[in-house]
This record gives structure tokens, C-alpha cells and sequence, in this order.
């Protein structure tokens, strides 16, 4: 009997799986429904407004994006951050006309919602049970299986201590900003689904939907690489087959985002991941801790080798998974770079398993265990969905920015100041490029900050040497770095961290420019505003500092900026990537620019290029061997390793476009 007259037949044969996905998507809209339509959340302690100022960015320089100025002096986009998240959000933004804020919470509640369907999808097709499908989707829903095995995670709505029911994927999005790694996991089962389909039956559009979806997972967030790596070789491991298949998608994959993640950048992170949240000791219980990982994983691996496909995968994706959380909140283990954010990657995982053991639990139980088992779950749901409703509801709070401390000191500088380089403490640094086009000294993500000695100064400004330290180091570094004012929270300020340990060092030593409440805003003298000087060329640091307390290579550099002997320079830009500056020089002189030098920058006078490099704290040095006025034009440009990068993602592309055409013509000449 056909109980959907008027119905595509593919729509008929597939409705059950249709409508577990609407389920799972209403639900999780009843949960958060809220965020689909604020604007600003009252928790501004996050990060979120990096990626909020990033998609503002992307949604106003649709042309003109190699060049970020905006945070820590200046960093090629893609170092940034990975740029999905940013990007689906100015679209959206774009699109709809909503406020960009408004927008990238959209994206974001929508890609919270749909994270249980994409679980669902993949654990359905493969297993055909949707039993397993919408038990992993529903646990995905309304579980926190985390909470449950390490007690420092469990936290209420309002962030303090409470029980281990309390949506802690929501709890990460929200109050931590984890806003790229929920998109990352809710792409993951997509990827791993079309993976699978790739190496099983090895059709083109199979392989084509791999690559995109692989590359889409990448480009959104480190962690979700580590994912796709672990679960793809799961996949092969479960299906006894695909490796080669699963390099070729990787290598394809990669080659065609490879403009966004450059061999450079990769090796960039690779070094700097290692610093946050403790690095991987090698030591002998770490090596221990590892080799039990391994062995575990090699035990599940020989004992499930009779096992269906979607239950051995799901056995041996969750051990890794649960590993790198478990080390290190229990045991003080580092296994992987910030080990402890893999807490959600833990709770898909555990998931799929729930999921699978619900699936083998309506198939082996008699009927009325079956009936007792669904009312069970249907209870606890009922339960769950209550207590998530109202943990999101707690968690949404939206917040009149205007009325905020935050806002107040950038609407204030963005007044004042506009244009000039600010270091702003704390929280205020992720709001001011929401609403500011102020550059900053601090501000992006830290471990793709292509300058190291940016990171150093910001250090040793935040922390000082003691309460009876002078500001004299401070100020140093702020007029090395070409930073005009300087915002200090104190103790009693409404900003949440007080990232500058003795704001009382400044007190009497820098001019006043505003003050409100508790927090202050301090000039910083400088003889010019630009951010281009004239200097000899013997003040050019040549050594990179040891430490943030390590003056002696950059002093002559700083006595130069405050020399009036010297002549000043203007600085103008035109775009992101390129600026011109014009000043009286001798040809003993060079021109200093505290904008991060990388490779990529040229400089030319009068279509004559001229030679550009780095100093010893990472800005940009031009010898324009001018002789009187003199006019220098500097561009940031594509360099050799983004030349081939650019080639081979092109590439990737017209073969991708080639695959899909030729199946497409195959199956039109097949009907015809």
C-alpha cells in the first residue's frame, strides 16, 4: 500500500530515514533555537568574535583578501585561521542582509543542529539499521558522555559545578567558542560516509564527493584533519580494503585546498600546537600510555574481525578518540596537541557505539525487553531534551553591547583613533575588528601568528617581572611594534581576564586618554603615528631577542623612532595588499615598517624594485637607496610555494569538474 501518494519513488522508498533527520533536526532546534536569530551573546570572555571579525572581513574584501591587516600586525589570510566557518557566514550574511554577527550565529546554530543528522546518515547507510543510525544521532542529541567519565568537565548552564546532564557540546560552543570544531564534527560523518562509498565501489562521483567533503572538513578546523586521518584509516581497517584509495583521496584533498594550507603553514602549526595546553613529553609513562592506546587498538582490531563494518569501525575509531581526552584530564597526559579539546570527538565516538548497541538490542531482545528498552529511551529523552532546553536557554544570553566595557573602549578608539595600531588586553581584543578596523598588536590565533616576537612582546607586556617592575619594558616594546595606546583593565574591571598582571605600571607614566569604571586607556608617545620610519641603516636589529627582557638587539631601533634628527615618513594604503610611503631619505638610510614581513612582500621606487626583508623582530625592512624625496610602493603578492599550491589545487579541480562531466554525459548517452 502506498501511504505517500504523489511522491517521488525515491522519496517513498526513503521516508524513514527522511524523518529521522527531521526528528533529530527539530529537536535540536527546540534545544538552541535562540541562537538562530541573536546577535550578541553576553559571554564576550570567548573568542568567538576572531571568527565573527574574520567573517566580516571575508564579507567586505570579497576581492581583496590576501592580506590581513587587521591582527597581530598584519598575517597573510590564511593565517588567520582556517577560513570555511568565516566564509559560509559572510555568505549568509551577504545573502540574507543580516547583521554579520546575526549571521554567523545562524550558520552556527544551524551547524549545531545538523551535526546528530550527519551522525545519523553515516551510521544508517552503512549499517541499513535505524536503529543504530538514530540511536547514535539521538545519544549525539542528548548526551554528554564526557561529563560522565572525566568530573572536571561537568558544568551547569551558568558554567558552575552540577551533575554530568548538561549539553557540554552546546557548553563548548557557547562559553569556549569551539565554533570551527563543531562545524568540523558535524562535516566528519559526511566525509568518512563518502570515504566509505569511495573505496567500495570506486565510482567517479564517489571519489569526487570524498575529495570536497575531505578538503571541507580541513579547511574548517585542525582538529577535524586529525579526525578525517584516525577515521579513515578505521574505515579500511573495518572494511578490509581502501588504503589506496583513501591516499588518493587524501592527496587529492589536499592538493585542491592546498592555496589555504600551505606546506609552510602546516609545518608553522606543527611547531606552535605543541606549546598550548601542554606539549608530548616522550617520557617513559607517556610512551607507556601510547603503547597501551595501541595495544588496545590492536586487541579490538583481532577480535573484531567477524564483526559487521559499522560496528568494527565504530570499536576502533572510539579508542583514539577517548584516549586523548582521558590522558589528559585524568592522567595529565599529552598525547596530542591539545588533547583536551578532542572531549566532543569523544562524544561522537561513544555515540556510534551507543548507537550500535541500541541497533543489536532491538534485534537480539524479545519483544517486550524491545518495548521496555524503547519507552526506557523515550523517557530519558523526554527527560534530556528538558533539561538541554533549559541548560541552552540559560546559555543564550544576549547582551545590549553598547552598555558593555568591551564595547565602549573600541567605539572609543574607533572615534579617536581610527586607523591606528592599538594593543587592547584582554576580551576587548575580540571585539574591536567586530566593529573596528583598528589594527592591533594582538588579537588572531596565536598558533598560526606568522611573527613570533609579536607574541613575545604582547607576553611581556601582559606579565612584567613583579609588582615593583617600571613600565619601561612595556613601553619599549609598544613603541618597537608601533602600537599608539594601550588598554588596561583593573582589578575592578567588568573585563573578564585582567590580562595585564600590575595594571598599575602605567599609572603616572602614560598620558590618560579615557578612563570609564575601572579601565583606562593610555597613549603611548610616539614622535610619529605612521607606522613607516626613516632610520639609519646600523638601527636595524639584526638578532632576534632571546626573551621579552632581551633589549639590547632592538635598542638602537627605538632610540632611532624617537630621533628628530630624523626625517618622518607617511604611510598610506591602498587596499590590504599594497601601500605606499613617501619621505626625505639619504641613501645611508633604510625604511623600517612595522607591518610583519613574510615572504610575498616587494617593494619598488619608481618601477625600480629594491630589496625587502625581515628584521630581527620580524618587521619589514626596505633599502630604497633614495637619494632626497623618495616614494616607496610596497605589495604583498603570491609567492613560489603559492604558485604551485594555486597549480595544483586547479588542477584537482578541472579533474573533479572532469569526472563529474564525463559521468554525466555517460549517463545522459546510457537514456537516450
Amino acid at each position: 500500500m502506498n501511504l505517500l501518494p504523489g511522491l517521488p519513488a525515491k522519496v517513498r522508498e526513503n521516508w524513514r530515514p527522511l524523518a529521522a533527520c527531521v526528528a533529530l533536526l527539530l529537536l535540536n532546534v527546540y534545544i538552541c533555537r535562540e541562537l538562530f536569530s541573536i546577535e550578541f551573546i553576553a559571554n564576550l570572555d570567548s573568542n568567538e568574535g576572531v571568527f565573527v571579525a574574520l567573517s566580516r572581513f571575508f564579507r567586505e574584501n570579497f576581492t581583496d583578501q590576501r592580506w590581513l591587516p587587521l591582527f597581530n600586525c598584519g598575517v597573510p589570510i590564511e593565517n588567520a585561521y582556517q577560513p570555511l566557518l568565516p566564509v559560509l557566514a559572510a555568505a549568509a550574511g551577504w545573502v540574507s542582509g543580516w547583521s554579520v554577527e546575526r549571521a554567523f550565529h545562524f550558520v552556527l546554530a544551524l551547524t549545531y543542529c545538523l551535526g546528530p543528522v550527519t551522525l545519523f546518515w553515516f551510521a544508517w547507510e552503512w549499517s541499513e539499521s535505524l536503529a543504530a543510525g538514530f540511536g547514535a544521532g539521538l545519544a549525539y542529541s542528548l548526551t554528554s558522555v564526557a561529563e560522565l567519565a572525566i568530573p572536571i568537565l561537568r558544568v551547569s548552564g551558568d558554567g558552575t559545578a552540577n551533575g554530568a546532564w548538561v549539553p557540554l557540546r552546546f557548553y563548548n560552543l557557547i562559553h569556549y567558542a569551539e565554533d570551527p570544531h563543531n562545524l568540523a564534527l558535524t562535516l566528519l560523518p559526511l566525509a568518512l560516509l563518502f570515504l566509505r562509498r569511495a573505496m567500495l565501489r570506486r565510482s567517479g562521483a564517489n571519489l569526487v564527493a570524498a575529495v570536497l567533503s575531505c578538503g571541507a572538513v580541513v579547511l574548517t578546523n585542525a582538529f577535524g584533519a586529525v579526525d578525517l586521518a584516525i577515521g579513515g584509516i578505521c574505515i579500511a581497517l573495518a572494511l578490509r580494503r581502501g588504503l589506496p584509495i583513501l591516499a588518493l583521496t587524501g592527496l587529492a584533498a589536499y592538493s585542491l585546498i592546498s592555496p589555504w594550507l600551505p606546506p609552510s603553514l602546516i609545518a608553522h602549526i606543527g611547531g606552535d600546537q605543541w606549546t598550548a595546553h601542554g606539549a608530548f613529553s616522550g617520557g617513559s609513562v607517556t610512551m607507556l600510555s601510547v603503547a597501551l592506546v595501541i595495544s588496545v587498538f590492536g586487541a579490538l582490531w583481532w577480535t573484531s574481525r567477524g564483526w559487521r563494518p559499522l560496528e568494527r569501525f565504530s570499536i576502533l575509531f572510539a579508542p583514539w578518540m577517548c584516549a586523548f581526552p582521558v590522558a589528559y584530564f585524568l592522567l595529565g597526559i599529552t598525547l596530542v596537541p591539545q588533547g583536551n579539546r578532542y572531549q566532543l570527538e569523544m562524544e561522537m565516538a561513544v555515540c556510534l557505539v551507543a548507537g550500535c548497541l541500541f541497533a543489536w538490542a532491538i534485534k537480539n531482545l524479545n519483544r517486550s525487553w524491545r518495548i521496555a528498552l524503547v519507552i526506557s529511551v523515550l523517557l530519558l529523552s523526554i527527560r534530556q531534551t528538558k533539561s538541554f532546553r533549559h541548560s541552552a536557554r540559560r546559555l543564550i544570553q544576549p547582551v545590549e553591547i553598547t552598555q558593555t566595557i568591551q564595547y565602549k573602549i573600541v567605539h572609543w578608539l574607533d572615534r579617536n583613533m581610527p586607523g591606528k595600531r592599538a594593543m587592547l588586553s584582554g576580551d576587548v581584543q575580540f571585539l574591536n575588528n567586530v566593529i573596528s578596523n583598528n589594527p592591533q598588536l594582538g588579537g588572531g590565533h596565536e598558533p598560526t601568528a606568522p611573527n613570533w616576537m609579536d607574541l613575545v612582546a604582547i607576553y611581556t607586556i601582559y606579565t612584567g617581572v613583579g609588582p615593583d617592575e617600571r613600565a619601561d619594558c612595556s613601553i619599549f616594546w609598544l613603541k618597537a611594534f608601533g602600537v599608539q595606546t594601550v588598554t588596561v583593565a583593573g582589578k575592578n574591571s567588568r573585563e573578564h581576564y585582567h590580562a595585564v598582571v600590575h595594571p598599575e605600571k602605567f599609572d603616572g607614566v602614560l598620558p590618560v586618554l579615557w578612563h570609564e569604571e575601572d579601565d583606562t586607556i593610555f597613549a603611548v608617545p610616539q614622535r610619529s603615528r605612521s607606522l613607516a620610519h626613516v632610520i639609519p641603516r646600523e638601527a636595524v636589529s639584526v638578532r632576534q631577542p632571546i626573551h621579552g627582557f632581551d633589549l639590547e638587539p632592538v635598542r638602537a631601533y627605538v632610540t632611532a623612532l624617537d630621533d628628530p634628527q630624523l626625517p618622518l615618513a607617511e604611510m598610506r594604503w591602498n587596499g590590504n595588499t599594497h601601500f605606499s610611503v613617501r619621505a626625505a631619505m639619504k641613501r645611508s638610510q633604510v625604511l623600517s615598517v612595522q607591518v610583519n614581513y613574510v615572504p610575498g612582500w616587494t617593494a619598488t621606487v619608481a618601477g625600480r624594485t629594491v630589496p625587502v626583508h625581515g628584521d630581527g623582530i620580524g618587521l619589514m625592512v626596505a633599502e630604497p637607496g633614495c637619494e632626497g624625496n623618495c616614494t616607496v610602493e610596497l605589495a604583498y603578492g603570491v609567492t613560489t610555494e603559492a604558485w604551485v599550491c594555486r597549480v595544483l589545487s586547479a588542477l584537482v579541480a578541472l579533474g573533479l569538474v572532469s569526472i563529474y562531466a564525463f559521468r554525466k554525459a555517460r549517463y545522459f548517452l546510457n537514456n537516450s
